[in-house]
């Protein structure tokens, strides 16, 4: 078989699983759930996977020579292999994601890491202060987004040219993670920004001021420039975005409004801040960004328990994170049926190889009966997993041990 022909079997696979009956009622209970319904079925998702540490496994092996034939191969074996070891609850798109073509200038800032020596390969760093005084912030400008629609073009036909008459090839915008603190974090470092809101409130003001007037004129560029995604087959923070609501399902996808998608972010550095500060120094600021937009998942690792109240201040939240260090119970309550809680196991119970049984049983009860007391419909996102010691098995016991706990509660 031929390079091509390798490829174009991977994609009669692909396509069989995507466009399978199984997929399709994975696709129908996610709109159930996002549309609020509480009685849909707790889905399970993984994302933010060690891919590292499946390098040797047979079926990712990719075994084109061409680059570009191998750009597609690769797509195919990594989506395939998700979904026979660990899928869980993913739906494969319904065709071939063709990203459009653009480029983004910044704004002026990035990020430099001090000297680590021999830590320079760590899973953290430490981050030299860009942002110190008010001075600084003449760095800041807006961010010039360029399209390149001759470019994608090309691309798309290239593409179809090889599995066009298998799978749509379908040209995708951006999703957007509007998480502002978490930039600021990489731009001036965990403790300097802690010590600015307390010390330096009115230099912080006028920072968020400056940052959500360039995210808002970046959001406007994308939009007239049809760089938006949005519709069945995008992910939003790792989870799917399939909702049973009519202006989800009457999509224009020739030009995607902001109004169409759904938006994430979270303030991750706010997670020992009062829920005041949070509201003083991002709520207030980024409410109007989010507002704009169909749905919002809001939040990441950041517990949020005592701060749903100033959460519901932004119109259009969809889904909360709950993470591994949240009082699952409070924030259930706060909750109730009003969002979608995106409950975060703990990705330590899988670190050793093997899911941890008891500690793994002893969370997913937990959250079932506090959801089931609210009202409130969940979804399980296992992300963040830096290992599973080499062991694919151990997400696919997890998620086998997830879903029986969830069958039999």
């Amino acid at each position: 078989m031929n390079e091509r022909e390798l490829v174009r079997d991977l994609a009669r696979q692909y396509a069989e699983i995507a466009f399978s009956d199984e997929s399709k009622a994975k696709a129908a209970n996610w709109g159930r759930l996002n549309a609020l319904d509480p009685n849909a079925r707790p889905p399970i998702i993984l994302d933010q996977l060690p891919w590292h540490e499946f390098a040797g496994a047979e079926d990712l092996k990719c075994l084109c020579a061409d680059p570009f034939l191998r750009g597609i191969e690769n797509y195919f074996r990594s989506e395939m292999f998700r979904v026979r070891h660990f899928g869980a609850d993913l739906v494969l798109p319904p065709y071939y994601p063709c990203g459009k073509v653009y480029t983004d200038s910044g704004c002026g800032v990035s990020t430099v890491t001090q000297d680590e020596s021999d830590h320079a390969h760590a899973q953290t760093h430490l981050y030299a202060d860009q942002l110190p005084d008010e001075e600084s912030l003449s760095k800041l400008h807006n961010r010039v987004i360029t399209a390149y629609p001759e470019e994608t073009a090309k691309n798309k036909a290239a593409l179809e040219e090889v599995i066009g008459d298998i799978l749509e090839v379908r040209p995708t915008g951006t999703m957007i993670w509007a998480a502002v603190w978490d930039r600021i974090t990489f731009w001036k470092g965990a403790e300097a920004c802690l010590w600015a809101v307390i010390d330096e409130p009115e230099f912080v003001h006028k920072l968020m001021k400056r940052l959500t007037e360039i995210e808002m004129d970046a959001v406007d560029q994308l939009e007239a420039q049809d760089l938006l995604a949005a519709g069945p087959g995008t992910k939003c923070h790792c989870v799917e975005t399939y909702t049973d609501e009519e202006r989800y399902k009457n999509i224009d996808q020739a030009h995607i409004r902001t109004e169409d998608c759904w938006i994430s972010g979270a303030a991750q550095i706010f997670s020992e801040i009062s829920p005041a500060m949070h509201d003083e120094f991002e709520i207030a600021y980024m409410k109007p960004l989010y507002d704009r937009f169909g749905w919002v998942n809001y939040g990441c690792c950041e517990p949020l328990c005592r701060k749903i109240g100033i959460i519901r201040k932004m119109k259009t939240v969809r889904s909360i994170s709950a993470s591994p260090w949240t009082d699952v119970d409070m924030q259930a309550e706060a909750m109730g049926g009003d969002f979608v809680m995106l409950r975060k196991p703990n990705p330590a119970y899988v670190r050793a190889g093997y899911p941890e049984t008891d500690a793994v049983k002893k969370e997913v009860r937990r959250t079932l009966a506090a959801c089931r007391r609210s009202g409130t419909p969940v979804a399980f996102v296992l992300k963040d997993i830096t290992t599973v010691n080499g062991q694919v098995k151990a997400l696919t016991e997890w998620v086998e041990l997830m879903r029986s706990e969830i069958e039999n509660f």
